[in-house]
């Protein structure tokens, strides 16, 4: 990680200028009421939009059995999720599935229960994260099967559910959230974006896509008040 050293610029024509950025920032602080943080650059995570393997859309009409799903967007690096999408005859009867995920200790991509108590540790009916959750917080949430649709008891989501929010961990270790709706007549699973972290480990809060607000202005017109009372006070110190 490169070091920022004060830099004196000589000029017959000038006196030197030392550029302190630390005290540009010291004083912007207390011109403005707020703390302006000047760093050296250094690698940060990133929050990526990713598409999955298996499209945008899950229903019975899948005939995906028991399949690892690579996220094709922007690459496979991020790893697989595994999905469990169509009907089985099991010999008496026809049951459908529709599944995401399994339980950690597969690894091929699970997803996040916020306090997952019923109806056991690992497997479970898909339950939704309120916007802002923090994603990777394993203190207040496990990782297992979120199901739509199974003939187990409890298991299928049964009221429509529009515009909700998962948290799930790829197969890589990258943290995600993905905003899905689901019909309960058609029992079909739509998946209307999906973001993870790009650094293995690292949280990502439900709802952050990654995009940095810009600066209201009239933040941007106290930094410009500040910058300007530092040329004033240079000017009558000269």
């Amino acid at each position: 990680m490169p070091d920022y050293h004060p830099v004196l610029i000589h000029s017959k024509f000038a006196r030197s200028v030392s550029l302190r950025p630390a005290r540009l920032a010291t004083y912007l602080t207390g011109a403005v009421g707020s703390s302006f943080l000047i760093a050296a650059p250094q690698a940060e995570a990133a929050i990526t939009s990713i598409t999955f393997g298996f499209g945008s859309v899950l229903n019975l009409n899948s005939n995906l059995v028991q399949s690892e799903t690579p996220i094709l967007s922007p690459s496979e690096s991020f790893g697989k999720m595994y999905v469990d999408a169509g009907t089985y005859f099991n010999g008496a009867n026809t049951e459908e599935f529709i599944t995401l995920g399994l339980d950690a200790l597969h690894n091929k991509g699970s997803f996040y229960f916020e306090n997952l108590v019923e109806p056991n540790p690992f497997y479970g009916k898909a339950k939704f994260l309120a916007q802002g959750k923090v994603v990777g917080d394993t203190t207040n949430g496990k990782l297992g099967q979120a199901t739509f649709s199974s003939p187990g008891p409890g298991f299928t989501i049964t009221d429509n559910q529009t515009n909700k929010f998962l948290g799930f961990l790829t197969s890589a270790g990258n943290w995600g959230w993905t905003k899905v709706s689901w019909d309960a007549t058609t029992k079909q699973l739509t998946f209307h974006s999906a973001y993870v972290e790009s650094v293995v480990g690292s949280t990502i809060a439900v709802g952050d896509t990654g995009v940095v607000p810009e600066p209201s202005r009239a933040l941007l017109a106290l930094a410009g008040l500040g910058a300007a009372a530092l040329r004033r006070r240079r000017k009558q110190a000269a």
